[in-house]
């Protein structure tokens, strides 16, 4: 299977969790949401993730392919809403 190269774009979800000190903000993407990391701060928590997609994506390259041909049929691009009940 050939590995790509080509750069995607996920979206993110990011949870604040505990109070004070002992703050942390957990991460994940929409499209691969198996991989969950956490940092004490948003930006460290985004380098975690980021570091955590790569070693993901060089395990099962095929997940990235699978997320670039989705992004690439225009009709078929996620889309992420909120509703309220």
């Amino acid at each position: 299977m050939e590995i790509v190269s080509q750069k995607i774009e996920l979206d993110i979800v990011i949870v604040p969790e505990g109070d004070g000190e002992s703050k942390v903000f957990s991460i994940s993407s929409v499209q691969i949401p198996n991989v969950v990391t956490q940092g004490n701060t948003i930006e460290e928590a985004k380098h975690r993730l980021k570091e955590a997609l790569e070693l993901y994506f060089e395990e099962a390259p095929e997940e990235k392919n699978k997320i670039i041909s989705i992004v690439k049929e225009e009709n078929n691009v996620p889309m992420i809403s909120r509703i309220f009940l």
